[in-house]
């Protein structure tokens, strides 16, 4: 333990020194003026100090305060042979530990020095608890703020996972409301696109609690100041009631008093393109700084969909624009296979209604469906025209036309079940069609559905070498194939569809001339 004492009394300051030391205490130091203590506390750190009042170039109370000020934690013991009520409790309240009144015995020293002693270990302590608790404290917001950073780049992962995944415009708009419900308080959200050139708005997407009268569909605006406030503001923005003042329908015409609006506009190239609405309760229930951030990430990650999908989708269109010309000169070249593909397209599309396909599988076979003979672009024009029945090596050869038409369509990014229409149409029920020999239900849906339209329109066309089957006959032969070379139920299907076309007397208006077969309906066609 180091002490310092400050005494101008020499023979007192070697008397306090001497008795401290036997106490054990070793390292004493003495110093008779102010101006050595404040040397001595500036370069050393005490234990305790015992400072006299009176100091031939100091006040012991401003050196009191020099003390505290350098270490808070300094216990000090004044000493003064004339104290007065003044200066103890003006001491006390500097910070004064203890108070010896001259003359004191050396027992009243070692009990003073005991008791200054026991208060600094219990003030150490107390600091220590308190520096435990601030740190806990800390800590504890420090986790907080992690444990939000980490719950916001969750979301913001679960927004870029989500968008990421949606390969559709259709898909797009939707998912946008549903997000920005789920992850945020908001009461509703929609999800309006201005169309270009009118002064209208189109709501195409809708989530949450019904508050209003709003539904989908095509809304006339007053005037272009809604246009106009979108386009004042960066990005996020509240809408009073007076920039909606004449655009009630916006706020469901029922829309309560304690129900607020925020707004997101998305914008492709700078130009304005719609805008995400949330309703959100206006009794102090508002947007989190995350929820709003959030928001802010979902219509940027959004834009960005909407322009790459935008892209995707005409290049993909203009893909499918190519391919279908390739087909339209391929069929261009024979008199007798004009139309084949735009035929068994709408006779595929009838028969997936009469087995109650999904609208997505209608939708692949309208695409899709056109380009299912892509492949003869690869096989010689000589062998296709060819006015006689084909040669083994020949046949093997037209086989082909699946699979290379399948690489053909590689590039369209076509899901497992599109590209089957193109691969496996060709293939029998009972296994032994091409190019695979797949069998049964091994074979796609789409890709049966497609095989028993291209089959009945062979069959009904009419050959260099022969005439076109009757729709009764082509009925019977593929009825003879049924569960051989055809599925069942798709077969069913087409034939009520056949016989309740029949009845209303319209079904020779689908029969023409087709590309097809050669030779026997059995041995397969082109």
């Amino acid at each position: 333990m180091k002490v310092l004492i400050v005494e101008d009394d020499i023979a007192l300051g070697r008397l306090l020194r001497e008795f401290l030391q036997r106490l054990d205490h070793e390292r004493v130091q003495v110093c008779a003026t102010g101006r050595e203590a404040r040397e001595a506390i500036e370069s050393e750190t005490f234990d305790c100090a015992f400072v006299d009042l009176r100091l031939p170039d100091s006040d012991g109370l401003q050196l009191l305060e020099a003390f505290k000020s350098q270490d808070p934690c300094l216990p000090v013991v004044m000493m003064s042979g004339y104290p007065t009520m003044e200066y103890t409790i003006d001491a006390m309240r500097k910070g004064a530990a203890d108070f010896l009144t001259k003359p004191f015995t050396l027992q009243d020293v070692a009990l003073a020095l005991e008791r200054v002693t026991k208060e600094k270990r219990l003030l150490l302590e107390n600091l220590g608890l308190q520096l435990e608790i601030q740190a806990q404290k800390q800590l504890e917001v420090v986790n907080r703020e992690l444990e939000e950073k980490v719950q916001e780049q969750v979301k913001l992962f679960e927004i870029s996972r989500e968008i990421d995944e949606i390969r559709s415009s259709d898909e797009l708009y939707p998912c946008i409301v549903k997000l920005a419900s789920r992850l945020t308080n908001l009461k509703k959200a929609s999800f309006f696109v201005f169309p270009p050139d009118q002064n209208s708005l189109i709501l195409i997407a809708d989530h949450g609690k019904s508050i209003g009268g709003v539904s989908p569909g095509l809304m006339v605006l007053e005037d272009e100041s809604l246009r106009r406030v979108l386009n004042r503001q960066g990005s996020h923005l509240i809408l009073t009631s007076e920039d909606l003042a004449n655009h009630r329908a916006l706020l469901g015409g029922t829309l309560s008093s304690n129900v607020s609006l925020s707004c997101w506009p998305l914008r492709i190239r700078g130009e304005l393109f719609g805008f995400l609405m949330g309703y959100h309760n206006g009794n102090g229930e508002g947007l989190s700084p995350m929820e709003t951030k959030l928001l802010d990430f979902l219509i940027k990650k959004a834009s960005l969909a909407v322009e790459n999908m935008a892209l995707y989708e005409s290049l993909i269109g203009n893909f499918y624009g190519i391919l279908r010309s390739l087909v339209n000169a391929l069929e261009a070249k024979d008199l007798y296979t004009g139309k084949h593909s735009e035929r068994v397209t709408t006779y595929a599309v009838m028969i997936a209604r009469e087995m109650r396909c999904s609208e997505a599988q209608l939708e692949t076979l309208q695409t899709v469906g056109y380009l299912h003979d892509i492949g003869k672009i690869g096989i010689h024009d000589s062998i296709l025209n060819k006015p006689a029945p084909l040669s083994r090596e020949e046949y093997e050869l037209v086989k082909k036309h699946p699979v290379i038409g399948e690489s053909i369509v590689a590039e369209l990014g076509l899901t497992l079940e599109e590209r089957s229409i193109i691969r496996h149409h060709h293939e029998r029920w009972d296994g032994s069609g091409y190019p695979d020999g797949l069998g049964g239900e091994e074979i796609p849906i789409l890709a049966r559905i497609v095989a028993v339209a291209d089959a009945f329109d062979a069959m009904t066309s009419k050959r260099a070498y022969r005439g076109a089957m009757g729709t009764a006959e082509a009925v019977r032969e593929l009825r003879r194939n049924r569960n051989k070379q055809f599925d069942g139920d798709t077969l069913d299907a087409f034939i009520a569809v056949m016989e309740r076309t029949e009845e209303q007397g319209d079904h020779e208006q689908s029969t023409a001339v087709a590309f097809g077969e050669r030779g026997s309906f059995a041995e397969g066609h082109r």
